[in-house]
């Protein structure tokens, strides 16, 4: 009888033990379906601008259609950030970092961070964007001491690892002084010439979930060399051995002494504004539970992206507040 009663509570164990682990799972279905929805909604909202640049191109420049990184801030609100790339080959043009709150109903709010990284004339237009960057924000020095670039992707990548971790960064946020930590794992790589060994990898240091500073490393083959760039309005600070090589002032919509305002024309700007989902992803194709976007059976038809017409030029972009990183 005793016995008996055991092998009840020992099922029952099993029993609820399964249940958690189904619950788990059915959590984790959940989670990922909201994600890939926040992603499509990003690609959609990417899309819907207009890229324009003088330059002759056998294709139009265009964002890769999927994000080079994603992520989550819950501290500073971030429910999906994800950071995309403009233009396919080479180093891309820009990076463009998109951070959403929760979705409610058809609509949202998003911060759009644009981070220029090489040179060539070019324009977005878009829903409260119109960035047409004067400068580079990614500015490259050579790397003092660099080894020859290895004969093999992986032993470049070690290379570059050992190279990174030379490095330290801080920021100035308010008043406060942060350490920002290195993500060791590069977010992209990319080729910058024909050669067989050209080789580059965007590294980045980040407060707590958050990229802050871009460290990118670069080589043609026969000599390396090394940038950074900015993904915060704060003041950033980076340093080699202990030695400051890179800084960034605090950028603002009315700057003090020693800081810089945003312009659409600047090589790194932000701006945060509410946006309603297009026609597409409207709540035939989707349902909203609980301040997300869940896909129903069938996935929102991808049609051709219509242009949106260009703001006019004196469009100012509303950074965060001082308390959350832009």
């Amino acid at each position: 009888m005793v016995f008996g009663a055991g092998k009840v509570v020992f099922l029952s164990g099993i029993t609820l033990l399964l249940g958690f682990q189904l619950f788990s799972v059915a959590d984790e279905k959940q989670e990922q379906k909201a994600d890939d929805s926040n992603i499509e909604i990003m690609r959609h909202l990417l899309n819907a601008w207009s890229i324009r640049t003088k330059e002759k191109r056998t294709e139009p420049l265009q964002f890769v259609q999927e994000p080079v990184m994603q992520y989550q801030d819950p501290r500073y609100k971030v429910t999906k950030g994800a950071i995309w790339r403009l233009g396919d080959k080479g180093r891309p043009r820009a990076y463009v970092a998109v951070e959403m709150d929760h979705p409610q109903d058809t609509a949202g709010r998003a911060t759009f961070e644009f981070v220029s990284m090489s040179e060539g004339p070019f324009r977005i237009d878009g829903q409260n964007v119109s960035w047409q960057p004067w400068e580079v924000e990614a500015i490259f020095q050579p790397f003092p001491d660099g080894p020859q670039p290895a004969d093999t992707s992986e032993g470049r990548l070690d290379q570059m690892e050992q190279m990174a971790i030379r490095f330290s960064a801080e920021e100035m946020l308010g008043r406060e002084l942060i350490h920002l930590n290195l993500h060791p794992i590069p977010f992209d790589r990319y080729q910058t010439t024909d050669d067989k060994n050209s080789d580059a990898a965007v590294f980045f240091f980040e407060r707590g979930f958050n990229p802050e500073v871009f460290l990118i490393f670069e080589t043609d083959g026969k000599t390396w060399n090394y940038g950074c760039a900015r993904l915060s309005a704060a003041a950033n600070l980076v340093k080699l051995d202990g030695k400051e090589v890179w800084s960034c002032p605090k950028i603002s919509v009315r700057p003090k002494e020693d800081q810089i305002r945003y312009q659409w024309t600047n090589g790194y700007t932000a701006n945060r504004h509410v946006f309603h989902l297009p026609r597409e992803l409207n709540s035939s194709q989707f349902r909203f539970d609980r301040n997300r976007v869940i896909p129903l059976k069938k996935n929102p038809v991808e049609g051709k992206p219509q242009p949106v017409p260009a703001k006019p030029e004196d469009v100012k972009p509303v950074p965060n507040k001082e308390t959350e990183s832009p």
